[in-house]
Formats: C-alpha cells, sequence, structure tokens
C-alpha cells in the first residue's frame, strides 16, 4: 500500500483516512481504517492525528449502527504492515470466534452487492473530522 499510495478495498475516501473492506470477510461488517498519511504508530501522525481517531470513531459509529454488535472490536497492529490502520470487527454471539481472537483469513461471510452498497451508503454520510 505504501508503494502503490492508495489500499485496495476503498469503499469511503475520507479526508484523513481511507475506509477499506474485502467482498470476503471473516466477520459480517468487518472494515479497516487506514490513515492517508504514512505512519507506523499512532503517536506518529502529525498534526492529523486528531482526525484519524474523529474519522476512525465515526466509522465506528456507522458500523455498530449498521450491524448492532455485542461489541465492537478495534485492532492495531502493524507488524505484517507497518502503515497506521486500525481493524473494526462488529462482534456478534454466534460469529464463529467466540471465545478467541479473530482469524482474519478465515472467510465466513462474502458480502452481497446489497450488502456492500448499504456499508458504502452509510459511510458517505460521514462529515468531515477536523
Amino acid at each position: 500500500m505504501c508503494t502503490s499510495g492508495r489500499p485496495y478495498g476503498i469503499i469511503a475516501d475520507l479526508d484523513h483516512t481511507w475506509v477499506t473492506t474485502d467482498p470476503e470477510v471473516a466477520i459480517f461488517g468487518y472494515v479497516c481504517v487506514i490513515s492517508k498519511v504514512h505512519a507506523v504508530e499512532p503517536f506518529d501522525l502529525p498534526d492529523e492525528g486528531a482526525a484519524f481517531w474523529l474519522e476512525a470513531m465515526a466509522v465506528a459509529q456507522v458500523v455498530n449502527r449498521l450491524y448492532r454488535p455485542v461489541k465492537l472490536n478495534y485492532q492495531i497492529h502493524g507488524n505484517t504492515l507497518p502503515h497506521l490502520h486500525m481493524h473494526l470487527f462488529p462482534r456478534q454471539p454466534d460469529d464463529g470466534f467466540v471465545g478467541r481472537p479473530v482469524d482474519l483469513k478465515d472467510f465466513r461471510h462474502r458480502y452481497s452487492d446489497h450488502d456492500l452498497a448499504k456499508l458504502v451508503s452509510a459511510l458517505a454520510l460521514i462529515t468531515p473530522a477536523v
């Protein structure tokens, strides 16, 4: 992603972040929020740091409203891809990962065109963060 300048699977292009997903995901409603500014750690962000968090939380609110999870999980790793990105997992009681971490490679859901359109439409309503 750092060499191409843009990630794959963009479903929302916000001022300071991109929101991505894949056609097949481990958890229904999964999205990834990616900083447009290259940083490895959140504290590496320049003045846009607050904007990253504001946009990430706006995306989290959309995901929470759409999927009504029992808990929304947030994951920031970066050891495989050293560019700041945060995975959002809307956890459900029957999501297949109860009692263990979500395995991103264990595809359990394929978005329909309708599912994806609904998510994209909801994310399009996010207003600029800063």
